[in-house]
């Protein structure tokens, strides 16, 4: 974590002044850079020429800076860039063998008790590639947080109450009374899907009796919901349903602290939640019914109340207007405004054989998760959804996520961590995290492709450290298939195996179990599977 350490070594000499440390787009540029000098001309009413001179000598009298930097370098207009020396980068090596699949821990968030709440779709159908976006996400990112040291819960929301699940109970209601060879009339506002069907064949299969089927139809698309959520990889720590807190009154005592804190007015004969500039939102409608939004508010202060220091919700872009609605309502209860993240996605489109697919829950027309988990696997899935910011919209193309080629790139990072295993077991005996070697062979390290692929590693517990903080879960998936791409690059010029080298096969096999250990590191992360053989 040498970015953040250096960060902490500047600031401990300038406590009172807020600059960055950035990682240039070209290593000519050094592997680090800082805008430093920039800051401290603007207070001294100097260049930032002049204040990068004072720096530079400073920095070079540190010993720990020339330790771990082969060159400190002042550039115009008034940038600082640092340049890693190999040896660091070489120590750093067999740090990172020693620590194996604990390289990269830390504990950043130690004592941070996290609920991550994502997914949660309403049980009124079968999770479809949408929210198989979110799922690989939410995951993710949990996982991420948990290897900084945040205590994590992975939780499902179901939404049991309300409209929607009422004309799933009637779909599946006159779907059953159909089966039994009645004629019904079946309103073009109930869903239409087959999963319908399927769910009324069951009930009547088991007897289920009619007064039944409201809690029995819920819990059979939760059931299915658990499947696709589990096939996917992904497995939830609690799932909440929406009834216990109409049950145990928390709905209720909500809008009562909101109402009596005077943030709650009457138009029209509807409740509404009192928000900035004249707006409102309605929290309990004209005929007597709660709103997502007053259940929402319950619910995060909910979270809260079980000493999750913070919630993050990830929601599809089409809530976008409830964000600042619920942080509002949030906020009134007396809850910090920041401890509720919400991060939105934006739609995914199913592209194959070059044409896009339209979708439509309500008229059964989608493209379930299991149904594309079937077509292109887990693994692929998973990565594909990776591989973008949740801020974009994306096609998910099935031909590309089929292919067993490095134009596929989930195949092309698996196929790296495989062909290190195959080169492994040409070595007998050999285990490559503890195998013996002599520290003076890593200075056979020093070829271009060596040198990339060790400042690729030191850049992994940087990579998670980052995300912990910004979210930015897909920088995640380039890093690893960016380090992959390096590996096959290094793979194809030089040989690791050397038959008259013996010095020199040693050190290439502990940088090789490095990529090893960090290739693996990343896809469990993601959830991919390490494959030991393609």
């Amino acid at each position: 974590m040498l970015k953040s350490w250096l960060k902490k070594e500047i600031s401990s000499k300038f406590s009172d002044i807020e600059f960055d440390i950035l990682t240039p787009p070209d290593d000519k540029m050094g592997d680090y850079s800082t805008n430093i000098a920039f800051v401290i001309a603007k207070k001294k009413k100097i260049t930032p020429m002049e204040a990068g001179k004072d720096l530079i000598v400073e920095f070079l009298n540190n010993k720990e800076f020339t330790k771990k930097f082969s060159k400190i370098q002042l550039v115009s207009p008034g940038f600082i860039n640092f340049y890693l020396s190999d040896e660091f980068l070489k120590s750093s090596l067999e740090m990172i063998v020693k620590k194996g699949e604990r390289f990269g821990d830390s504990e950043l968030g130690k004592g941070t008790k996290i609920n991550l709440e994502f997914v949660s779709a309403n049980p009124t159908g079968p999770l479809t590639v949408g929210n198989a976006r979110s799922a690989s996400f939410g995951d993710t990112l949990g996982n991420i947080l948990k290897k900084t040291g945040y205590d994590v819960t992975k939780e499902y929301y179901v939404n049991d109450v309300g409209n929607q699940v009422n004309k799933l109970v009637e779909s599946v209601r006159l779907r059953t009374i159909e089966l039994k060879g009645e004629k019904v009339e079946f309103g073009p506002d109930l869903y239409q899907g087959e999963y319908v069907k399927e769910i009324a064949k069951e009930f009547l299969d088991r007897n289920v009796l009619e007064e039944d089927i409201p809690n029995q139809a819920v819990m059979a698309m939760v059931k299915r919901a658990k499947s696709s959520t589990e096939k996917m990889g992904v497995k939830f720590d609690e799932w909440f349903f929406e009834s216990q807190l109409h049950q145990s009154g928390e709905v209720k005592n909500v809008f009562a602290e909101l109402e009596s804190g005077g943030f709650v007015v009457e138009e029209d004969g509807a409740k509404w939640l009192k928000m900035n500039n004249d707006q409102k939102a309605v929290l309990v409608k004209s005929d007597g019914s709660t709103t997502y939004l007053l259940n929402d508010i319950a619910y995060t202060k909910n979270k809260f109340e079980r000493e999750f220091e913070k919630a993050i919700n990830i929601w599809g872009a089409d809530h976008h207007g409830d964000v600042i609605r619920l942080k509002t309502g949030v906020a009134a209860l007396g809850f910090d405004f920041d401890r509720l993240e919400i991060l939105l996605h934006q739609l995914v489109s199913i592209k194959e054989d070059g044409e896009l697919q339209k979708m439509s829950k309500r008229a059964g027309r989608f493209i379930l998760l299991d149904d594309l988990l079937t077509e292109v696997g887990k693994d692929a899935v998973r990565f594909f959804f990776l591989t973008r910011d949740l801020n974009t919209h994306m096609e998910f193309d099935i031909d590309l996520a089929k292919k067993q080629s490095k134009e596929n790139p989930v195949f092309y990072i698996q196929y790296a961590y495989s062909r290190l295993n195959s080169i492994f077991s040409r070595i007998f005996n050999f285990q490559f995290s503890i195998f013996n070697y002599n520290k003076d062979e890593l200075n056979l390290l020093k070829e271009d492709e060596e040198l990339r692929l060790l400042k690729d590693l030191i850049r992994f517990s940087e990579i998670v450290e980052d995300i912990s903080q910004n979210y930015q879960v897909h920088h995640l998936a380039q890093y690893a298939l960016n380090l992959a791409g390096d590996f096959h690059k290094f793979y194809e010029k030089h040989h690791i195996i050397q038959e008259n080298d013996a010095e020199l096969q040693s050190a290439r096999l502990l940088l090789a179990s490095g990529v090893h250990i960090v290739l693996k590191i990343c896809l469990g992360l993601m959830g991919l599977s390490a494959l030991e053989r393609m």
